[in-house]
């Protein structure tokens, strides 16, 4: 990478850290503003070391927050801390929002060879890395599917403003047409089961940005069925959708504990008041 353009994404970075989200969305929905920060940061990818030991290729540019912890067992470390004491070995896991595959290679470490993980990331610059990764590094027991994980098997519209992280789906009718409004593939976890061989999960991690409840609505015969261990994002600030969730897992006999977060980064206040996490095991 040349000095110049380190430099710029460098500064990019910083700038982007003191934003407040709202204007975030705002200056990348500008025409052309995200294209022109994937231009710029267009195969100028790195590489982290996981606590595991395993390599992920990332963006220097959309990935800034991995490079921002120094340390990834740093990195959520509350979510480390559940999916270490209830994931097993031989499970099969579902990693649904799985961004450039932190917690995918957590779960893969865990579950060892004969276990198996499903890594669902429709955005593409998160997908094109795990994918390199997966690549370079091969591993055997992790699964990239790069559709977005819903109520039902269809098409929709995904929201890709966020950047890298908080890209979701949204309502079609909701937004003009721009380039950061795409049109992906969806599932749903009942149809991966039932109809394309996928091996029911024993522990999920949840990560969609405000779509949880979407997915467990797709997931209500594996539910009723198999009973997996539940880890989900809730977007507290988004109301009913939280307790719709919560609600819903109630329903088929979860027991729901909230994860107490950690400021552990500067930028984590704003995210602990907007976002909690929630395990629900029956």
């Amino acid at each position: 990478m040349s000095q110049l353009r380190k430099a710029l994404l460098t500064t990019i970075n910083r700038v982007g850290r003191v934003i407040p989200k709202k204007l975030q969305r705002r200056i990348v929905d500008s025409p052309g503003v995200l294209y022109l920060f994937e231009k710029l940061s267009n195969n100028q990818l790195e590489e982290i070391t996981t606590p595991e030991g395993s390599k992920l290729v990332i963006n220097p540019l959309f990935h800034s927050n991995l490079v921002q912890s120094g340390d990834l067992s740093h990195y959520e470390p509350e979510i480390r801390k559940i999916i270490s004491q209830y994931t097993e070995q031989d499970m099969v896991a579902y990693d649904i929002g799985a961004n450039v595959g932190v917690m995918t290679y957590l779960f893969a470490s865990i579950v060892g060879d004969k276990g198996l993980v499903y890594a669902f990331e429709p955005e593409e610059n998160n997908h094109v890395c795990l994918e390199r990764s997966l690549t370079k590094y091969t591993k055997s027991n992790i699964i990239l599917d790069k559709r977005a994980v819903g109520k039902t098997k269809s098409t929709a519209q995904f929201d890709r403003r966020g950047g890298a992280f908080s890209g979701r789906l949204v309502d079609g009718g909701q937004y003009g047409t721009t380039n950061n409004i795409r049109e992906v593939e969806v599932v749903n976890v009942d149809y991966l089961i039932e109809h394309e061989g996928y091996q029911p999960p024993n522990i999920l991690k949840i990560d969609v940005e405000g779509n949880e409840y979407l997915v467990l609505e797709g997931m209500r015969n594996t539910l009723d069925q198999h009973s997996p261990i539940i880890i989900c994002e809730l977007h507290t600030h988004l109301g009913e959708v939280a307790e719709q969730v919560t609600s819903l897992l109630s329903d088929y006999g979860y027991h729901i504990s909230e994860i107490e977060l950690v400021e552990s980064l500067p930028d984590q206040k704003a995210k602990k008041m907007a976002e909690k996490y929630i395990v629900a095991v029956k």
